[in-house]
């Protein structure tokens, strides 16, 4: 409900409701409705995301380190089922049994100070992305390997390695990329060459998965510093990363046990970002480029034209977002995006040039991802608009090559999360299907799927509300099978 503020009037409510937790586990087919669910769309919207910001009497110290649930929406035959689990990681079941923390996280420590997280590393919440590939359901975290869910009710079937390929201390990103031509999956990690008197030597470890899910392919960038780096994009040859200006130091600190990972990330202006090319057939280094400081958090799409490769970026100049991520429950906690830049780097004179593309602030872009690493014409993102409730993403835009936006804003005191793009059954072009987006309303806190077509965000094709909340998650992939 509205609360009045000092000033007597009502205000809307804030997106705090969104992050509470969602503790039981549900199945069920949605019945009430509005509009009309489209006969066109087939297929299954698996996300991934916190489903839970404390346990027991305790609250977790970073919205990164809260416990991974997945949720399946599915649609078939102009139905909708809804179905939600937690990833069975040993982090979910030893504090769901004993109800406190017991591991540490991005920004939690373990109650007792710093002997009682002197040495321990992390732990893998499974709670950022998903993915189908090579016949395999993944829960995706940075932190560690992927976790394997079967599709058809989300049970955990257990942390995955690739038959050994992917070996004890890499780490796997939340976001990799399937290659349409080839339909292998690219992902990533950080992690270290070695020591030297200097000190760990960074690496990003990077890994191509054939469409069968065989790890046959590993890579090594060496880096300058140990970065930031959550996503990437892929071009029909290369992969390419932007290591920017958020970088980790004083990991010794981390490592003592005396502050967590979130305490020693920052943002440093003298580090300029560098943009490495890396060739997808051999995984080698091809050119570097670098430019001002800044950094990338998420990538839309990213393609090659001539001797150009055209990157699309959700650029930042800070990280004071980190702050808010250490308490999310605080007033005035707020999630914002960044700035929609197009970067061109030209591989013959080793140029950049960069160029905003929406006037909007932006995070979590999606496109038609049949059109990974080819030329595309049409991104939709996630916004943070001014409309008296704005601590959280409350809009969503879709943004055309040459430049054309088309912006559609929530009521105050609904707030929206990452669109996700589905084509229609037999969709030839890329804008022929719908737009995927979870909202949460703040003032009966429940939350609902709005269904939009792609090529016109003003057309809101139906809306499916759920009989609870969902908490803000992060991301999601559509598949066109269905598991149920």
């Amino acid at each position: 409900m509205s609360t009045p503020n000092q000033q007597g009037i009502n205000e809307p409510p804030t997106h705090h409701g969104g992050l509470e937790n969602l503790d039981t586990e549900y199945s069920y087919t949605i019945e009430d409705y509005e509009g009309v669910v489209p006969a066109d769309l087939h297929g299954t919207f698996f996300r991934n995301g916190p489903g839970r910001q404390r346990i027991g009497k305790e609250k977790y110290g970073h919205w990164f380190d809260g416990d991974g649930m997945l949720c399946a929406f599915t649609f078939r035959d102009g139905k909708v089922h809804f179905k939600n689990a937690y990833v069975r990681t040993p982090k979910y079941m030893a504090e769901t049994e004993a109800q406190t923390i017991r591991y540490r996280g991005f920004g939690t420590q373990v109650p007792g100070g710093m002997f009682a997280n002197l040495g321990k590393t992390p732990a893998n919440p499974a709670n950022t992305n998903t993915i189908y590939h090579g016949g395999k359901l993944f829960a995706l975290n940075e932190g560690g390997h992927p976790w394997e869910v079967d599709p058809r009710d989300l049970s955990t079937v257990g942390e995955y390695n690739y038959s050994g390929e992917l070996q004890r201390g890499q780490v796997f990103s939340a976001h990799g990329r399937v290659h349409p031509a080839s339909g292998d999956y690219i992902n990533f990690g950080a992690g270290i060459s070695g020591i030297t008197l200097k000190g760990p030597q960074p690496v990003l470890n990077i890994y191509r998965i054939n469409p069968t899910g065989r790890l046959f392919t590993k890579g090594q960038l060496s880096l300058d510093n140990f970065p930031f780096c959550h996503d990437f994009v892929i071009t029909n040859n290369y992969a390419i990363f932007f290591i920017g200006s958020i970088v980790f130091k004083g990991m010794g600190g981390v490592l003592l046990g005396r502050k967590t990972i979130s305490d020693v990330v920052a943002y440093d202006p003298a580090i300029n970002m560098k943009i490495h090319v890396v060739d997808l057939n051999n995984l080698h280094l091809v050119k570097t480029f670098e430019t001002d400081h800044g950094a990338i958090v998420h990538f839309g799409n990213a393609y090659e034209h001539n001797q150009e490769i055209v990157v699309d970026a959700m650029y930042q100049d800070g990280f004071a977002a980190n702050a808010s991520l250490t308490n999310v429950f605080h007033p005035d906690s707020k999630f914002n995006g960044g700035i929609y830049k197009r970067y061109i780097l030209n591989m013959e004179t080793g140029k950049v040039s960069e160029s905003q593309v929406s006037p909007t602030e932006s995070e979590f872009p999606t496109f038609d991802t049949r059109l990974t690493g080819q030329a595309s014409t049409v991104c939709y993102t996630a916004c943070s608009v001014d409309n008296g409730a704005n601590g959280f993403f409350n809009g969503i835009q879709r943004v055309t090559s040459d430049g054309d936006c088309t912006l559609v804003t929530l009521p105050p005191g609904m707030y929206g999360s990452e669109p996700l793009f589905a084509p229609s059954t037999n969709s030839s072009t890329e804008d022929d299907g719908y737009i995927l987006e979870v909202v949460y309303n703040g003032f009966e806190h429940i939350s609902e799927l709005q269904v939009l077509r792609a090529d016109n965000l003003n057309d809101l094709v139906c809306r499916l509300p759920l009989k609870h909340h969902l908490p803000h998650q992060f991301h999601g992939y559509f598949t066109a099978q269905t598991f149920c």
